[in-house]
């Protein structure tokens, strides 16, 4: 029995670090489906992008509509048709997919859009029933409620700190209210308005103006959710590198005005990129059609 016992912690624990792990390989896969699009590789893209999807049980919304995007260069309406309806059932709005008008303007014209027309709404209910939607709108205000401490005619030095203030302390409740976890996807869903490399709109947007140590105390909460897919590699480099006088990770453009925006050191960067899952500096810089400069 006291085997039995020992042997059930064992495997609990080993399952868990490989739910975990499985992640980091799924990132590694999109980053290389990504890639051999941008080298019109379509087809060994659409691979990877299908093994990507295997190895995790929510593959992001985002990535969802860069496959179907992918698939439209295969001319294959029933792959871009899974693909989307997959995206939907992550948070995907069709709304962001018309956004893309020019590359899906093909499939927008085929009998299978029009069956995604008639699935989306009840595929969008469930989703929206799946999340926490009071906690998702609650968050989003205080989104709203960062950036409108910055506008110059309504806010003030003040009124930001005020708000950062209670953004931080509220976000530490909320933490501790979801069971020490950080309020990643499957809680709240994926707001990435303008896509992955982008924070605004973004629970990240905000933490950009926390103070660098409670940076520090947030940290152990969203490694753990990168880690298990509740939070892009991106958004939560980019909150550190905001917060360092050079960058760690490499997520922003260079701006020659501006030192923060060389990266400390190049060798360590890829290090601490690969332990979060996040895409090399090469193959990231190619993607956001920029380059990037290391500090002597």
């Amino acid at each position: 029995m006291k085997f039995n016992f020992f042997l059930l912690v064992f495997t609990f624990f080993v399952f868990n670090k490989t739910y975990s792990q499985n992640y980091l390989e799924y990132y590694k896969l999109i980053n290389e489906a990504e890639i051999n699009s941008l080298d019109k590789n379509y087809v060994k893209a659409d691979s990877l992008y299908q093994m990507a999807f295997s190895v995790v049980e929510d593959p992001f919304k985002e990535d969802c509509l860069l496959a179907a995007k992918n698939a439209t260069q295969l001319n294959n309406d029933q792959k871009v048709f899974d693909f989307l309806i997959r995206g939907i059932r992550s948070g995907l709005t069709l709304k962001r997919v018309k956004y893309l008008k020019k590359e899906f303007l093909n499939f927008f014209h085929s009998k299978l859009y029009k069956v995604l027309k008639t699935k989306y709404e009840v595929l969008r209910n469930k989703y929206l029933k799946s999340i926490d939607i009071i906690l998702r709108n609650e968050i989003s205000e205080m989104i709203k409620n960062d950036q409108k401490a910055r506008i110059p005619i309504l806010g003030s030095w003040k009124q930001m700190k005020k708000v950062d203030t209670y953004n931080y302390n509220r976000l530490l409740e909320i933490i501790k209210e979801n069971n020490d976890k950080w309020p990643g996807f499957s809680v709240i869903g994926e707001i990435t308005p303008k896509g992955k490399y982008d924070v605004s709109g973004n629970i990240a947007l905000m933490l950009l103006h926390f103070k660098k140590e409670q940076i520090e105390i947030l940290k152990p909460y969203m490694l753990e959710a990168v880690e298990n897919g509740e939070m892009y590699p991106y958004q939560y480099a980019r909150i550190i590198d905001y917060k360092n006088r050079c960058q760690i990770y490499g997520t922003y453009k260079i701006n020659n005005k501006i030192e923060s925006t060389k990266i400390c050191n190049c060798e360590n960067a890829e290090k601490e990129r690969e332990k979060i899952g996040f895409e090399p500096l090469e193959d990231y810089y190619r993607k956001i059609n920029s380059t990037y400069e290391c500090k002597e």
